[in-house]
């Protein structure tokens, strides 16, 4: 079975604060900015997580100190995380696409915390797509679909302080720190920062 959630397109008349709001999501369209696009993932992608787990720059800053999985990731690993993330009704989980390759480069989560609140997290599993603008341009456009379009009022995120680039991006769009590793966002914070979508 192939499990995908991705983007919605108009919501049915429900509260926007209501926690279960990912059971709505459908995908439509990708959303693009100039540089990257949210779209459906699915477990297909379980090669691609294999390739990004296995390589020790994206796992850096990835788990907690004494959080790190004692086994090593294998794709029958993957496969099941794949699928209890994609399946949970409480969590929107988008594809990041490069724009101009259509390239699967990595992943972005809301999971609630709580009314109207969620947090984020983001990976750039493709290495050679760091360091471009781009987890910078996807935080933005994740977060702004968090607060247009699931009437989100806070979103929050946790972060290794040594991340400096993370940090950075994360500043850039607006979040605040709130604590060591806490970083928060509010909807009056929120920075433009994407890049304006290349004509059709």
């Amino acid at each position: 079975m192939r499990h995908v959630i991705g983007l919605l397109g108009t919501p049915p008349t429900r509260s926007p604060g209501q926690a279960r709001y990912a059971a709505w999501v459908t995908i439509k369209e990708p959303i693009c900015g100039q540089l990257v696009c949210l779209a459906t993932l699915s477990t297909d992608s379980v090669g691609d997580w294999v390739r990004w787990m296995d390589d020790p720059t994206t796992t850096r800053y990835l788990y907690a100190p004494g959080d790190q999985p004692v086994q090593p990731h294998s794709p029958s690993s993957l496969l099941d995380w794949g699928r209890r993330i994609l399946s949970d009704p409480e969590r929107v989980v988008f594809a990041l696409r490069h724009r101009e390759s259509d390239r699967l480069i990595g992943d972005a989560r809301l999971t609630p915390v709580g009314r109207r609140r969620a947090k984020f997290s983001i990976m750039i599993g493709a290495a050679e797509f760091r360091g471009l603008g781009i987890g910078t341009e996807a935080t933005a456009m994740v977060c702004r679909f968090g607060f247009e379009q699931l009437g989100l009022r806070e979103i929050t995120l946790e972060v290794d302080p040594r991340n400096q680039a993370a940090v950075h991006a994360y500043l850039k769009v607006g979040f605040e720190h709130d604590g060591t590793t806490t970083m928060r966002l509010m909807p009056d914070r929120l920075a433009r920062v994407e890049h304006a979508p290349a004509a059709q």
